[in-house]
Protein backbone atom coordinates (compact mmCIF):
# COMPACT_ATOMS: atom_id res chain seq x y z
CA UNK A 1 0.00 0.00 0.00
CA UNK A 2 2.74 2.14 0.37
CA UNK A 3 4.60 1.70 -3.43
CA UNK A 4 5.82 4.36 -5.43
CA UNK A 5 8.72 4.92 -7.75
CA UNK A 6 11.62 4.86 -5.67
CA UNK A 7 10.71 1.09 -5.50
CA UNK A 8 12.33 -0.68 -8.56
CA UNK A 9 9.78 -3.51 -8.49
CA UNK A 10 7.00 -0.57 -7.22
CA UNK A 11 6.05 -2.51 -4.74
CA UNK A 12 6.97 -0.31 -1.76
CA UNK A 13 8.58 3.06 -0.66
CA UNK A 14 12.50 2.37 -1.17
CA UNK A 15 12.86 1.19 2.19
CA UNK A 16 12.44 -2.27 1.78
CA UNK A 17 9.47 -2.71 3.75
CA UNK A 18 5.69 -3.40 2.39
CA UNK A 19 2.75 -2.49 4.71
CA UNK A 20 0.30 -4.70 4.31
CA UNK A 21 -3.67 -3.88 5.73
CA UNK A 22 -5.69 -6.45 7.42
CA UNK A 23 -9.25 -5.24 6.12
CA UNK A 24 -10.81 -7.75 8.65
CA UNK A 25 -8.69 -6.91 11.68
CA UNK A 26 -8.06 -3.67 11.32
CA UNK A 27 -3.89 -4.66 11.55
CA UNK A 28 -0.94 -3.67 9.63
CA UNK A 29 1.39 -6.60 8.95
CA UNK A 30 5.24 -5.47 7.57
CA UNK A 31 6.78 -7.81 5.31
CA UNK A 32 10.76 -7.37 3.55
CA UNK A 33 10.11 -6.37 -0.67
CA UNK A 34 12.31 -8.22 -2.65
CA UNK A 35 13.62 -5.23 -3.81
CA UNK A 36 15.75 -4.97 -0.83
CA UNK A 37 17.84 -7.82 -1.80
CA UNK A 38 18.81 -6.05 -5.00
CA UNK A 39 19.46 -3.54 -2.73
CA UNK A 40 21.92 -4.91 -0.54
CA UNK A 41 23.51 -7.25 -3.47
CA UNK A 42 24.34 -3.24 -5.74
CA UNK A 43 25.78 -1.88 -2.10
CA UNK A 44 27.96 -5.02 -2.01
CA UNK A 45 28.84 -4.65 -5.90
CA UNK A 46 29.60 -1.02 -4.95
CA UNK A 47 32.05 -2.17 -1.85
CA UNK A 48 33.72 -4.76 -4.19
CA UNK A 49 35.65 -2.79 -6.38
CA UNK A 50 35.26 -5.44 -8.71
CA UNK A 51 37.68 -4.02 -11.89
CA UNK A 52 35.13 -3.63 -14.74
CA UNK A 53 36.56 -5.53 -16.97
CA UNK A 54 36.56 -8.75 -14.84
CA UNK A 55 32.71 -7.46 -13.77
CA UNK A 56 30.49 -10.59 -15.61
CA UNK A 57 33.30 -13.32 -15.05
CA UNK A 58 32.34 -16.45 -13.05
CA UNK A 59 34.71 -19.61 -12.69
CA UNK A 60 32.32 -21.66 -15.06
CA UNK A 61 33.39 -19.17 -17.68
CA UNK A 62 36.56 -19.81 -17.27
CA UNK A 63 38.21 -20.78 -20.64
CA UNK A 64 40.99 -23.21 -20.31
CA UNK A 65 41.27 -23.35 -24.00
CA UNK A 66 42.97 -20.06 -23.98
CA UNK A 67 46.37 -21.73 -23.14
CA UNK A 68 48.39 -23.11 -26.43
CA UNK A 69 50.21 -26.09 -24.83
CA UNK A 70 49.21 -28.75 -23.17
CA UNK A 71 51.14 -28.05 -19.83
CA UNK A 72 49.26 -25.22 -19.26
CA UNK A 73 45.84 -25.98 -19.92
CA UNK A 74 46.32 -28.97 -17.44
CA UNK A 75 47.83 -27.00 -14.92
CA UNK A 76 44.28 -24.52 -15.81
CA UNK A 77 41.70 -27.26 -15.65
CA UNK A 78 43.27 -28.16 -12.23
CA UNK A 79 43.04 -25.00 -10.89
CA UNK A 80 39.34 -24.27 -12.19
CA UNK A 81 38.46 -27.68 -10.94
CA UNK A 82 39.39 -27.02 -7.07
CA UNK A 83 37.76 -23.69 -7.44
CA UNK A 84 35.00 -25.43 -8.42
CA UNK A 85 34.58 -27.52 -5.81
CA UNK A 86 36.21 -24.79 -3.17
CA UNK A 87 32.58 -23.04 -4.05
CA UNK A 88 30.30 -26.00 -3.47
CA UNK A 89 32.25 -26.67 -0.14
CA UNK A 90 32.36 -23.44 0.60
CA UNK A 91 31.11 -23.74 3.90
CA UNK A 92 33.30 -26.06 5.17
CA UNK A 93 35.88 -23.81 4.16
CA UNK A 94 34.26 -20.44 5.38
CA UNK A 95 33.77 -22.12 8.73
CA UNK A 96 37.82 -23.32 8.62
CA UNK A 97 38.70 -19.57 7.54
CA UNK A 98 40.63 -20.96 5.01
CA UNK A 99 41.56 -18.95 1.18
CA UNK A 100 42.80 -19.18 -1.48
CA UNK A 101 46.56 -18.25 -2.69
CA UNK A 102 47.10 -17.86 -6.67
CA UNK A 103 50.54 -18.22 -8.04
CA UNK A 104 52.70 -18.05 -11.24
CA UNK A 105 55.87 -16.27 -12.31
CA UNK A 106 54.33 -15.27 -15.45
CA UNK A 107 52.29 -11.84 -15.50
CA UNK A 108 49.08 -12.60 -17.25
CA UNK A 109 48.74 -15.98 -16.81
CA UNK A 110 45.11 -15.91 -15.57
CA UNK A 111 46.27 -15.43 -11.85
CA UNK A 112 43.28 -12.28 -11.24
CA UNK A 113 41.34 -13.43 -13.93
CA UNK A 114 40.53 -16.77 -11.63
CA UNK A 115 40.51 -14.92 -8.18
CA UNK A 116 37.71 -12.12 -9.27
CA UNK A 117 36.09 -14.96 -11.30
CA UNK A 118 35.60 -16.75 -7.61
CA UNK A 119 35.36 -13.52 -5.85
CA UNK A 120 31.80 -12.98 -8.49
CA UNK A 121 30.00 -16.22 -7.76
CA UNK A 122 30.82 -15.56 -3.85
CA UNK A 123 29.18 -12.00 -4.23
CA UNK A 124 26.30 -12.55 -6.30
CA UNK A 125 25.45 -16.18 -5.90
CA UNK A 126 26.55 -17.08 -2.01
CA UNK A 127 25.53 -13.88 -1.22
CA UNK A 128 29.14 -12.84 0.38
CA UNK A 129 30.51 -9.08 1.10
CA UNK A 130 33.25 -9.14 -0.87
CA UNK A 131 36.79 -6.81 -1.33
CA UNK A 132 38.78 -6.24 -4.18
CA UNK A 133 42.38 -4.54 -3.91
CA UNK A 134 45.67 -4.92 -5.10
CA UNK A 135 48.71 -5.09 -2.43
CA UNK A 136 49.94 -1.42 -3.37
CA UNK A 137 46.65 0.21 -3.37
CA UNK A 138 46.18 -1.24 0.34
CA UNK A 139 49.59 -0.03 1.34
CA UNK A 140 49.01 3.26 0.03
CA UNK A 141 45.67 3.68 0.94
CA UNK A 142 47.17 2.92 4.88
CA UNK A 143 49.79 5.15 3.88
CA UNK A 144 47.24 8.14 2.96
CA UNK A 145 45.74 8.07 6.33
CA UNK A 146 49.30 9.77 7.86
CA UNK A 147 48.07 12.63 6.42
CA UNK A 148 46.96 15.30 8.66
CA UNK A 149 43.87 16.54 6.41
CA UNK A 150 42.88 12.42 6.13
CA UNK A 151 39.32 11.64 6.82
CA UNK A 152 40.17 8.39 8.48
CA UNK A 153 43.09 6.73 11.34
CA UNK A 154 44.99 3.99 10.55
CA UNK A 155 43.36 2.15 12.89
CA UNK A 156 40.18 2.74 11.28
CA UNK A 157 41.27 1.90 7.89
CA UNK A 158 42.67 -1.26 8.81
CA UNK A 159 39.68 -1.80 11.06
CA UNK A 160 37.49 -1.75 7.64
CA UNK A 161 39.59 -4.20 5.73
CA UNK A 162 39.51 -6.98 8.82
CA UNK A 163 36.14 -6.54 8.64
CA UNK A 164 35.08 -7.46 5.25
CA UNK A 165 33.69 -11.39 5.42
CA UNK A 166 35.88 -11.88 1.68
CA UNK A 167 39.02 -10.08 0.68
CA UNK A 168 40.73 -10.26 -2.79
CA UNK A 169 44.21 -9.38 -2.21
CA UNK A 170 45.98 -9.33 -5.88
CA UNK A 171 49.54 -9.12 -6.47
CA UNK A 172 51.16 -9.75 -3.06
CA UNK A 173 54.94 -9.96 -3.08
CA UNK A 174 55.02 -7.31 -5.70
CA UNK A 175 55.57 -4.46 -2.93
CA UNK A 176 59.18 -4.11 -1.28
CA UNK A 177 59.19 -6.18 1.62
CA UNK A 178 60.18 -3.27 4.11
CA UNK A 179 59.80 -3.23 8.02
CA UNK A 180 56.87 -1.77 8.22
CA UNK A 181 55.33 -3.93 5.01
CA UNK A 182 55.76 -6.65 7.07
CA UNK A 183 54.09 -5.01 9.87
CA UNK A 184 51.15 -3.79 8.46
CA UNK A 185 50.53 -7.32 6.44
CA UNK A 186 51.37 -9.35 9.44
CA UNK A 187 48.74 -7.43 11.73
CA UNK A 188 46.14 -7.64 8.95
CA UNK A 189 46.35 -11.12 8.28
CA UNK A 190 46.76 -12.02 11.78
CA UNK A 191 43.37 -10.65 12.60
CA UNK A 192 41.67 -12.08 9.72
CA UNK A 193 42.87 -15.52 10.57
CA UNK A 194 42.21 -14.96 14.07
CA UNK A 195 38.40 -14.69 13.10
CA UNK A 196 38.34 -16.99 10.44
CA UNK A 197 37.92 -14.44 7.61
CA UNK A 198 38.60 -15.59 4.13
CA UNK A 199 41.76 -14.18 2.21
CA UNK A 200 42.19 -14.64 -1.28
CA UNK A 201 45.97 -14.15 -2.85
CA UNK A 202 47.54 -13.34 -5.91
CA UNK A 203 51.45 -13.17 -6.51
CA UNK A 204 53.70 -14.21 -8.79
CA UNK A 205 55.67 -16.25 -6.86
CA UNK A 206 54.73 -19.16 -4.19
CA UNK A 207 54.16 -18.27 -0.41
CA UNK A 208 57.86 -20.15 0.00
CA UNK A 209 59.64 -17.79 -2.21
CA UNK A 210 58.20 -14.18 -0.87
CA UNK A 211 60.79 -11.52 0.48
CA UNK A 212 58.37 -11.15 3.52
CA UNK A 213 59.25 -12.11 7.40
CA UNK A 214 58.47 -15.60 8.14
CA UNK A 215 56.05 -14.72 10.43
CA UNK A 216 53.83 -13.26 7.80
CA UNK A 217 54.52 -16.28 5.38
CA UNK A 218 53.53 -18.43 8.05
CA UNK A 219 50.05 -16.83 8.76
CA UNK A 220 49.75 -17.00 4.75
CA UNK A 221 50.53 -20.63 5.26
CA UNK A 222 48.17 -21.51 7.37
CA UNK A 223 45.24 -19.12 5.72
CA UNK A 224 45.30 -20.17 2.28
CA UNK A 225 45.08 -22.93 -0.04
CA UNK A 226 47.86 -22.94 -2.93
CA UNK A 227 46.82 -23.06 -6.54
CA UNK A 228 49.65 -23.17 -9.05
CA UNK A 229 48.43 -21.58 -12.31
CA UNK A 230 50.11 -22.02 -15.63
CA UNK A 231 53.15 -20.49 -16.94
CA UNK A 232 51.49 -18.86 -20.12
CA UNK A 233 50.62 -15.45 -20.64
CA UNK A 234 46.69 -15.32 -22.06
CA UNK A 235 46.73 -11.60 -21.36
CA UNK A 236 49.23 -10.66 -24.12
CA UNK A 237 46.77 -13.71 -26.50
CA UNK A 238 43.26 -11.87 -25.94
CA UNK A 239 44.71 -8.65 -26.37
CA UNK A 240 45.91 -9.32 -29.64
CA UNK A 241 42.80 -11.33 -30.36
CA UNK A 242 40.44 -8.20 -29.42
CA UNK A 243 42.96 -6.00 -31.27
CA UNK A 244 42.14 -8.49 -34.79
CA UNK A 245 38.65 -7.85 -34.11
CA UNK A 246 38.56 -4.62 -33.86
CA UNK A 247 40.85 -4.07 -37.28
CA UNK A 248 38.32 -6.44 -38.86
CA UNK A 249 35.28 -3.73 -38.03
CA UNK A 250 37.40 -0.94 -38.92
CA UNK A 251 38.25 -2.91 -42.43
CA UNK A 252 34.37 -3.62 -42.54
CA UNK A 253 34.81 -7.40 -42.09
CA UNK A 254 32.71 -7.15 -39.04
CA UNK A 255 29.48 -9.46 -39.05
CA UNK A 256 27.91 -6.82 -36.44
Amino acid sequence: MNATSDCSLGECDSSGLIQMLNEETGEFKVKYCKCREEKIYNDRLKCANIPQEFGTLTVKSFSTSLYKNEESKNIALNAKTMIINYVKNFGKFKELGKGIYFYSSTKGSGKTRLAVSLGNVLLKDLKQQVKFITSGDLLKEIKNTYNKDSKYTESQLVDSINKVNILIIDDIGAERATSWVNEILFSILDNRMKYNRITIFTSNCSVERLEHDERLKSRLTKMCIPIKMPEEDIRKYLAYKENENLQDMLLGNSNE
